[in-house]
């Protein structure tokens, strides 16, 4: 059993917080104060590899059979977000966890197992209450590639994560989440497909102005841009130094607890 696994089976978590670990990529799990589990764009296997020769840099930070969920919250249909080596494990062996995702993700999510009865599909521009979480939602521009790509806001009782998915800078698209107050920003940074650098990623943190900036989508897929983490940290120094950007290691935890929030 990995160290990530313990974590979030047995992390004590603020009453209203909030503890969340980088699973790589543009993955995230969080474990809550009432103890559930959410998983974020989870990609843990080689699918990539396999269905496009894209080699894995990084080892996943927990295996597929490792992860217990109680949801599974995706951002769009992309192999390296709706994992099609992860999906169908976790699935099988999490016969109570429910899928959260745009309707991008209905192919990929049957092809997984997962039947209709345990989806909850995610438009854009929509508060959806999912009762062990309230998720968010605005259109991302991922551009053709992925039309019903979003961007999320979940909220975790008293904290508020902000995680783009893959998206270009778009702050008239993205003030609705700015607007409920993040406490979080979860960012790309790889600056190609259509994506945020870390130069954009930094901006988007100014407007956003959480107190936690992370970013990911980086070093994970060499195919799909280095990133540059230090550049975004440097940025976010510059821009918005309020803002404290953190790099996190895979399957590594921050427990975000919560405060007070007027909207």
């Amino acid at each position: 059993m990995s160290e990530l696994t313990v974590d979030l089976e047995q992390a004590s978590v603020p009453s209203g917080g909030v503890r969340l670990f980088w699973l790589g990529q543009a993955g995230f799990a969080f474990r809550t104060a009432a103890g559930k589990r959410v998983f974020l764009d989870p990609y843990l296997s080689d699918a990539c590899e396999r269905m496009f020769g894209f080699k894995r840099l990084s080892l996943p930070a927990l295996a597929a059979e490792e992860v217990d969920a109680d949801w599974v919250v995706l951002t769009h249909e992309h192999a390296d977000h709706l994992d099609p080596g992860a999906l169908p494990v976790i699935a099988r062996n999490n016969p109570n966890c429910r899928f959260a995702a745009p309707s991008g993700c209905t192919a990929g999510l049957e092809a997984a197992g997962v039947t209709a009865e345990r989806c909850v599909l995610l438009e854009p521009n929509r508060r959806h209450d999912l009762g062990d979480l309230v998720v968010h939602t605005v259109p991302a521009d991922h551009g053709d590639i992925s039309p019903s790509a979003l961007t999320l806001l979940l909220e975790f009782g008293g904290v508020r994560v902000m995680a783009t998915g893959d998206t270009s800078w778009r702050p008239v698209w993205f003030k609705p989440l700015y607007d409920l107050k993040p406490d979080v920003v979860l960012t790309v940074i790889n600056g190609v497909f259509g994506n945020m650098n870390h130069i954009d990623a930094a901006r988007l943190v100014s407007e956003a102005n959480p107190r936690f900036a992370i970013p990911c989508h980086f070093w994970t897929l060499a195919e799909q841009g280095a990133g540059d983490p230090a550049g975004f940290v440097n940025a976010c120094a510059t821009m918005c130094p309020e803002v404290r950007a953190v790099l996190l290691r895979p399957g590594v935890g921050l427990t975000v607890e919560a405060v007070k929030h007027s909207a």
